[in-house]
C-alpha cells in the first residue's frame, strides 16, 4: 500500500514492524513501532531531509504485526540483517570475535577456538577476545601450564599412539590411555578457573600440589610444580583489573563528525580488560542509535556479559534487556557511563572511538563515492551497493563446480557466499554452459527471494559476459542488475574489463580504485571456488573407493565421507576406530577395512 492519511487509517493500533520499498522491490528502510498507525502518522509530515528523501524514492509499504515490542525488535534485527536497508543505520563489524570453548559434555574434554556460540551444547565459553592475536596468546599460556587435548574426536578415537602435543608437553596423551579420566578433570578444572579469573583460588592449589609432592619425596614433580607456579603468579600479576569486583561488562561509545560515525567497544571480562575493538556505523543516526547498535552488535553467536555500558540509556531499555537476557540465558542490564564506578572505563571507550574516526577521516574514501564512480565507469544502471563476483573450476571436466561472493558496500559479506555443483554439464569442459547453470540458479533464487545483486562482475573474457547478459536479458533483469568481466588475457596486457554492448575492453588506468575493488572481488571469488573444488574432488575420490563395499550403503557412506577425505585415512582408523562410527558395528568396520587393504 502507499502511505496516506487514508490508508493509515487501514493500520492497526498495535505493535509490528515496516518496510518502505521502492520500485525495484529492494527494501530501503525496516523500522519497529509499540503502536504501528501512531508511528507512521508521523511520516506524514517528515522532520528531516533524511526521511524525505526516503519517502520520495519509497513506492509502497508493507507492515508486519507482532504480538508485542520484543517480537518486533527480534523481527526488525533479522529483516535489517537480511535486507541491508540503504536507510537504515547499520553497523559495519568485521567479524565475530574468537571464543575459548572448553567441551565438558565429552569425556576429556577439548579445548577449541571458535567465533560462535553454540547454545546448548553443555560447554564453557571464555572471551570475547578482541583479536586472534590475543586468543593465540592466551591459549599459548593455557597449554602451557594446563595442556588439554585440541585434535577432534575422531582423530582422538583412531589413533594408537599420542601426537606430536605429546612429546612436547602440550597434551597428556588421553588418545593413549596415558591419563585417567579424573587426572584429566583435575587439569580442565584448573584450566576452567584460570580462565574465570579466580587466580588467588587457583595459586592456592598449584601451592598445595608442590607441598603434597614434595612431603611424599616426588622431588622432580614438586619442582615442575614450583616454576609453574612462579610463572603463573607473574602472568597473573600483569593482567589488567579496571574494576575491584569480577564483573562481566562491555562499555560502549560513540564519536561523531558529520555523517560519519564510528564507535568503539571494551570488553571487560571478571574485572580485567580483555581488549577493545572498534566498529563504524553506516547512515546517520537522527535518534536514539543504541536500539539499532545493540540488536546488531549482539546475536546468537556473540557471548554477552552481566552488564551493557552505554553513554545514555535507549527508550526501550526494558525490551532490550529482555530480549537480550533470553539471548545470554542469564540477566542483562544497561547501565549509564554516568556512574561513578563506570566513567573512566567510558572514558578509554570514547577516546578510542574518537582515534578510530580521526583515522577513517584521514585515510578512507567513503564507500559512496567509489559506488558512484564505478557506476559511472561501468555504466550501471543503480549505484550499487551489493557486488557479487561469479567463477568456475573443474579439472579436465571433472567435478564441475562454481562459486558467487557477495560484497555490501565495499567489503565481504560471507553470509551470501554461494557454492553450486554443475548439474547440466559433464564431460568436456564447457564453460559458457556453467556459468549459464550457476546464473540461472542464483538469478531464479534472488528474484522468488526479492534478493539480487547491483552488479554482477564475471571472471573472464567477452564470451562470458556475452553468456552473463543472455541469461540476465531472459529473466527480465536487464535494467536491475549491472555487468561486467575481467580478464588477464596476456600479461603484458594486464586486466582488461569488458562491458556488455562494447567491443574492446576498457582501460582503467586513470581509475585505479575501481580497478582494485573488481580484481579484489575477483581474486575472492578465485580463491573461494578453488577451495570449493579441492573439496569436491577429494569427496568424490572417497566416495569412489566405498562403491561397492559390502554392507556400506548410503547412511554408512555418508558418516564415512563425514569423517574422512581419503582411504588412507580410514585404514589409519583401524577397525576399532570405525566400529565406534554411529551405526557401525565391529562386522561392518571389518568388511570396509579388508577390502581398501586389497
Amino acid at each position: 500500500m502507499e502511505l496516506s492519511p487514508e490508508n493509515l487509517r487501514e493500520i492497526p493500533e498495535a505493535p509490528g514492524v515496516y518496510l518502505f520499498i521502492d520500485s525495484r522491490g529492494t527494501v530501503l528502510y525496516v523500522g519497529k513501532a509499540k503502536n504501528l498507525r501512531r508511528r507512521l502518522a508521523s511520516y506524514l509530515t517528515p522532520a528531516t531531509p533524511k526521511t524525505r528523501n526516503l519517502l520520495a524514492r519509497a513506492e509502497r509499504l508493507e507492515t508486519i504485526l507482532t504480538r508485542n515490542e520484543k517480537e518486533a525488535l527480534i523481527l526488525e534485527a533479522n529483516l535489517i540483517k537480511k535486507h541491508r536497508p540503504r536507510y537504515n543505520v547499520l553497523l559495519r563489524d568485521d567479524k565475530a570475535y574468537p571464543l575459548i570453548r572448553i567441551s565438558l559434555g565429552e569425556r576429556f574434554p577439548r579445548l577449541t577456538v571458535v567465533r560462535r556460540r553454540r547454545r546448548g551444547d553443555r560447554a564453557l565459553y571464555f572471551g570475547p577476545y578482541p583479536s586472534a592475536g590475543a586468543v593465540r596468546e592466551t591459549v599459548k599460556v593455557l597449554t602451557r601450564f594446563f595442556p588439554l587435548r585440541r585434535c577432534s574426536n575422531a582423530e582422538m578415537h583412531r589413533r594408537t599412539r599420542p601426537c606430536l602435543y605429546y612429546q612436547i608437553g602440550k597434551c597428556p596423551g588421553p588418545c593413549a590411555g596415558l591419563i585417567t579420566p579424573e587426572e584429566y578433570r583435575r587439569i580442565v578444572e584448573k584450566a576452567v578457573a584460570f580462565l574465570e579469573g579466580r587466580s588467588q583460588e587457583l595459586l592456592e592449589k598449584l601451592s598445595r600440589e608442590m607441598e603434597a609432592a614434595a612431603e611424599k619425596l616426588e622431588f622432580e614433580r614438586a619442582a615442575l610444580l614450583r616454576d609453574r607456579l612462579r610463572a603463573l603468579s607473574r602472568i597473573l600479576e600483569a593482567q589488567a583489573a579496571v574494576l575491584p569486583e569480577e564483573k562481566d561488562l562491555d562499555v560502549f561509545a560513540l564519536a561523531r563528525k558529520g555523517d560519519r560515525v564510528s564507535g568503539a567497544v571494551l570488553f571487560v571480562r571478571r574485572g580485567k580488560l580483555l581488549g577493545h575493538k572498534i566498529f563504524h556505523l553506516r547512515g546517520t543516526p537522527e535518534e536514539d542509535p543504541w536500539e539499532d547498535v545493540l540488536a546488531q552488535f549482539y546475536d546468537e553467536g556473540k557471548l554477552l556479559p552481566e552488564m551493557v555500558v552505554l553513554p545514555e540509556l535507549p527508550g526501550e531499555r526494558a525490551v532490550l534487556e529482555e530480549w537480550l537476557s533470553e539471548l545470554r540465558g542469564g540477566p542483562v542490564r544497561l547501565v549509564s557511563a554516568e556512574e561513578v564506578s563506570f566513567k573512566d572505563l567510558y572514558e578509554i571507550a570514547r577516546r578510542n572511538a574518537e582515534e578510530a574516526l580521526r583515522s577513517r577521516l584521514r585515510g578512507e574514501r567513503t564507500w559512496e563515492e567509489l559506488a558512484e564512480e564505478l557506476a559511472g565507469v561501468l555504466k550501471l544502471p543503480v549505484i550499487p551497493q551489493r557486488v557479487e563476483a561469479v567463477d568456475l573450476s573443474s579439472l579436465q571436466g571433472a567435478a564441475p563446480v562454481g562459486a558467487i561472493v557477495a560484497f555490501f558496500e565495499g567489503e565481504p559479506d560471507r553470509n551470501r557466499y554461494r557454492r553450486y555443483h554443475i548439474r547440466t554439464v559433464s564431460g568436456t569442459p564447457d564453460d559458457y554452459a556453467m556459468l549459464r547453470e550457476v546464473l540461472t540458479r542464483r538469478l531464479r533464487r534472488g528474484l522468488e527471494e526479492n534478493d539480487l545483486p547491483d552488479l554482477l562482475v564475471i571472471d573472464g573474457g567477452r564470451g562470458h559476459l556475452e553468456t552473463a547478459r543472455t541469461v540476465v536479458e531472459e529473466l527480465g533483469l536487464s535494467e536491475r542488475i549491472g555487468l561486467c568481466s575481467i580478464a588477464k588475457e596476456r600479461e603484458d596486457e594486464g586486466e582488461k574489463v569488458y562491458l556488455p554492448g562494447r567491443k574492446n575492453p576498457l582501460r582503467l588506468s586513470g581509475h585505479g580504485e575501481v580497478l582494485r575493488f573488481l580484481m579484489r572481488i575477483r581474486d575472492e571469488a578465485h580463491r573461494f571456488v578453488l577451495s570449493f573444488h579441492r573439496k569436491t574432488r577429494e569427496k568424490e575420490a572417497l566416495a569412489s573407493f566405498l562403491d561397492g563395499i559390502p554392507g556400506i550403503g548410503p547412511k554408512r557412506k555418508k558418516v564415512l565421507l563425514s569423517r574422512f577425505s581419503s582411504p588412507e585415512e580410514i585404514l589409519s582408523a583401524g577397525v576399532s576406530g570405525i566400529a565406534r562410527l554411529p551405526g557401525f558395528n565391529r562386522t561392518a568396520a571389518e568388511t570396509l577395512i579388508r577390502h581398501l587393504q586389497k
